[in-house]
């Protein structure tokens, strides 16, 4: 099916949630802390992704992946495929790098940075063998709970910098993907909770849900416009 530039761009956010989400579960599947590959490549002299740029790339927070990223990740998914482990002495690392399975699907078994950035950008699938954990299962209490936070949070931010609270909303719910905006929309202005059903697509791991993604951009753009050199008075964009 063909999809198109602009549907990219309005997935951007949910594609690079789940790339992140795959990593993870490769990473966990292979039995690997943040910190295997980094040692790892230590000891057989090679460069790999630091352990710091994997987990915010896991959690989705990374922002725009340079190619280096994916070349890197490559680079460790040839190497196991390959199980070209190096110099490696350690016993630990052995341990987990005999038992670890590379990462690809039926039509490419090995993914090269091709792969990866494909998946990264949703033009391909993530792997059925690493397909996204399944998000929590919450009470309605919670959904209520996490609900009233976010309205505080709003609250807070627009006292604190004496917003336009219409003005400040509009903002903050264009910051929404275009399917979940009309809801956030209506919790944020305390037209209802989230439903424990509703929450679970925007859950993104952990205990973190896209509306406090959402909200934490929001209030971090508000005080970048505040900073000296910003655009004090001005209104301030919808985050990225």
């Amino acid at each position: 099916m063909a999809i198109t530039y602009a549907e990219l761009l309005e997935r951007q956010e949910v594609n690079r949630t789940g790339f992140g989400r795959m990593l993870l579960n490769w990473r966990r599947r292979n039995g690997w802390t943040q910190y295997t590959a980094c040692s790892w490549a230590d000891e057989a002299g090679f460069e790999t992704i630091s352990y710091g740029n994997l987990s915010v790339i896991e959690q989705g927070k990374a922002g725009e992946l340079r190619q280096k990223a994916f070349w890197q990740l490559a680079e460790l998914n040839r190497r196991i495929a390959e199980q070209d482990w190096g110099t490696v002495q350690s016993p630990a690392i052995k341990q987990k790098l005999e038992g670890a399975i590379p990462l690809g699907d039926d039509a490419c078994p090995i993914w090269t940075a091709l792969e990866l950035w494909a998946c990264y950008c949703g033009l391909r699938e993530v792997p059925a063998a690493f397909v996204a954990t399944p998000p929590p299962t919450i009470a309605q209490r919670k959904a209520t709970e996490l609900s009233a936070k976010w309205r505080q949070q709003l609250r807070r931010v627009v006292e604190e910098w004496q917003l336009d609270p219409s003005e400040a909303i509009t903002t903050l719910a264009a910051a929404a993907s275009e399917e979940h905006r009309k809801r956030f929309y209506a919790v944020l202005t305390g037209f209802g909770d989230y439903k424990p059903d509703e929450l679970a697509p925007l859950w993104i791991g952990a205990d973190q849900y896209l509306p406090k993604r959402w909200l934490d951009q929001w209030e971090d753009s508000n005080r970048q416009q505040r900073q000296p050199g910003g655009s004090k008075g001005n209104k301030p964009a919808a985050p990225e």
